[in-house]
C-alpha cells in the first residue's frame, strides 16, 4: 500500500490501493442554511456508479510511496475547530475557495481543503478522517494541474484509506460533472486570469449516516458521491474536530511550492487566496456561518500564513520557497 502521512494535530493524508465492487441507488440528503440564509434543497440523486477494481502488491512507505527520508515534513496554514468540549460534535462543513494553477515539480505537492476527523481513543490505529479539496500532485497524476480530490482512512492509514477512488471507499453517483481525481478546468494563472471558485460541502446524512460530498464550480454545490458509514468506526457516529486551509510539502532539500495563490495574506484580496462562506452543519442538516475566529496552526509564517476568521472568511497562503 502506498501511503502518505502528513500530520498536523490529528490530520493525516495518505493513499494505498485495494478493491471492492459496489452498487445500488441513493438519495442525496437535504441541506438548509440557517439564520436568514436562503435554503438550498437537494433532492433525489442519480444511481450509484460502480467502482472499478484496483489491485496492487503493497509496498508500504511513508510520503507519496517514496523513501520517507527523502521527504520533508509538511507546512500548514489552517484553522481548527475546538476539540474535547461537550459541544464539540460535528456533522458537516461548507466553504468556498479559489483554485490556482502552479507549475510544480515531481517532488512537490500543494493543497487546500477540508479535514473532518475523529481521533478515536487516542491511538493512531483508531484515527478516522475524511478530506476533500483541490491539490496539485505531479507524482500522483503525472501533471501539474489542480485536481478535485477526496481521501479517507479509519485506522490512521495503517491498512485503510486512499485518494479518490484508488481503493474501495468513496462511491460517486452517476451523471455527476466531476469525480474525485478529475482535473479542475479552466484555471488561470494569478494574478491576471479569472480565478474559479469551488464550493465544497461535507455532510453526514442523518438517516443513513453516510458522509456526502458536494461540489460546485462557480455554482451551487451538488452531491457527487459519499463515503459509506460502514467504512468508519468513530466517524460512523460523528466528527470530533474539523480543519480547513492549506498544506504543502516537498522533498528534503527542495524548496516548498506555493500555497493557495502563492501570495501572502498581507497582499490582500484579489491576490491572496481565500476561504469564504465558512459554515458548520449540524446533525439536522442546518448550516450556520462561522462568525468568530478559531485557533490556527501555521508551520512557518515566513513561508505561508493565514489571517483570523472575519465575517465567515479568511486569507491564507504564501510563495513557499522554504527549505528546512
Amino acid at each position: 500500500m502506498f501511503k502518505l502521512i502528513l500530520l498536523l494535530p490529528s490530520i493525516a493524508l495518505c493513499f494505498f490501493i485495494h478493491a471492492l465492487p459496489t452498487g445500488g441507488v441513493r438519495l442525496l440528503p437535504t441541506i438548509q442554511k440557517g439564520n436568514d440564509s436562503v435554503p438550498h434543497n437537494f433532492v433525489h440523486g442519480p444511481t450509484k456508479q460502480n467502482q472499478e477494481s484496483f489491485n496492487s502488491n503493497s509496498i508500504e512507505a511513508i510520503t507519496f510511496g517514496q523513501d520517507p527520508s527523502t521527504w520533508d515534513k509538511p507546512f500548514y496554514a489552517t484553522h481548527l475547530t475546538s476539540y474535547g468540549g461537550p459541544e464539540d460534535h460535528y456533522y458537516g462543513f461548507h466553504s468556498t475557495m479559489g483554485v490556482y494553477n502552479h507549475r510544480l515539480t515531481s517532488g512537490q505537492w500543494s493543497s487546500a481543503g477540508i479535514w473532518v476527523y475523529h481521533d478515536g481513543y487516542g491511538v493512531k490505529s483508531s484515527y478516522n478522517s475524511i478530506q476533500v479539496g483541490w491539490h496539485i500532485y505531479p507524482e500522483h497524476y503525472g501533471d501539474s494541474h489542480p485536481h478535485f480530490y477526496t481521501q479517507w482512512t479509519r485506522d490512521g492509514h495503517d491498512a485503510t484509506g486512499c485518494f479518490n477512488m484508488d481503493c474501495p471507499g468513496f462511491v460517486r453517483v452517476n451523471g455527476v460533472v466531476i469525480a474525485p481525481g478529475d482535473a479542475i478546468q479552466p484555471v488561470s494563472d494569478v494574478p491576471d486570469g479569472f480565478i474559479p471558485k469551488i464550493t465544497l460541502r461535507v455532510l453526514k446524512e442523518k438517516t443513513s449516516g453516510d458522509w456526502w460530498v458536494y461540489y460546485g464550480l462557480n455554482n451551487v454545490p451538488t452531491g457527487v458521491g459519499y463515503f459509506p458509514r460502514s467504512l468508519f468506526t468513530y466517524l460512523a457516529h460523528e466528527a470530533k474536530q474539523m480543519g480547513f486551509g492549506g498544506a504543502v510539502v516537498a522533498k528534503r532539500e527542495d524548496p516548498t511550492p506555493p500555497m493557495g495563490s502563492g501570495y501572502f495574506p498581507h497582499d490582500g484580496q484579489g491576490h491572496a487566496a481565500a476561504f469564504t462562506d465558512l459554515r458548520i452543519i449540524d446533525q439536522e442538516g442546518n448550516s450556520k456561518p462561522i462568525m468568530v475566529d478559531l485557533p490556527k496552526y501555521v508551520t512557518d509564517e515566513k513561508c505561508h500564513a493565514i489571517t483570523p476568521i472575519d465575517n465567515g472568511e479568511f486569507l491564507y497562503g504564501g510563495p513557499g520557497n522554504c527549505v528546512r
